[in-house]
């Protein structure tokens, strides 16, 4: 997706997602169809190792890992001696059903995501809210991406990426088989990566087929078809008014 700041990028992906309300008309998505939206704006992290946080967007396994990370700090609380054995058994139902979500598992899909994206174990193990906002960004990159939804909308996904982590989110981002929209000032970045190029100008979506450097080929000659047209019609003009 690309336009000019401020064409309404951010907008349609807003819009997408249901945060934004279109002035007219409707925004359909089919039923089932799960949405991944990274944005610029990461919101508040703490609390959670960087793990857990990237977890937290994996859905119901999420809840079930929060719920038995509470548990397991309320088995610490000698205050708590009295609620023992209902604490034991509740977290015995919950790690039961961590087992069938496929948790554990999850846990090591999360931290090869992060390790992608440049994490050290230490890193991953620590307080996310210790964190700079760089790498809070690649937290929160790397939620969207262990969701793996059905749609992916990035916006500016290679921020604040090293080389090695772009070089890895590349990989991730050819071999992911759903429908992924982004944007990115990185033209090396999406030539290497789209299929397509949605303009967004005026209010207006303009599609091409094929990568960036393609877009900017058909651009170039639709620009010069109207500037020919233009010059057609001013110089029509020039004759009328003569006459």
């Amino acid at each position: 997706l690309v336009g000019p700041n401020g064409a309404g990028k951010t907008t349609l992906f807003r819009m997408i997602i249901g945060q934004e309300q279109p002035d007219e008309g409707q925004v359909s998505v089919d039923r089932g169809v799960t949405i991944g939206y990274f944005s610029q704006d990461v919101g508040d992290m703490g609390g959670l190792s960087a793990v857990a946080e990237v977890m937290e967007g994996a859905g119901p396994v999420s809840a079930v890992a929060a719920e038995m990370r509470e548990l397991e700090h309320a088995m610490g609380d000698p205050e708590r001696a009295d609620e023992m054995d209902a604490i034991i058994e509740r977290y015995g139902e919950l790690q039961h059903r961590f087992e069938e979500l496929d948790g554990y598992a999850l846990d090591g899909r999360a931290r090869e995501v992060l390790d992608g994206l440049g994490f050290s174990q230490e890193m991953m193990d620590g307080d996310v809210s210790k964190l700079s906002g760089g790498w809070k960004m690649r937290v929160a990159l790397a939620r969207i991406l262990l969701m793996r939804p059905d749609v992916m909308l990035l916006d500016e996904p290679s921020n604040h990426l090293d080389l090695e982590s772009l070089i890895w989110l590349e990989k991730f981002l050819k071999d992911y088989d759903g429908a992924l929209l982004m944007t990115s000032h990185d033209r090396e970045f999406m030539n290497r990566i789209v299929s397509k190029i949605i303009e967004i100008d005026a209010g207006a979506l303009t599609s091409y087929s094929g990568n960036y450097e393609f877009y900017q080929e058909q651009r170039a000659l639709a620009d010069k078809q109207l500037q020919a047209q233009f010059e057609r019609q001013q110089a029509m003009l020039a004759k009328e008014i003569a006459f």
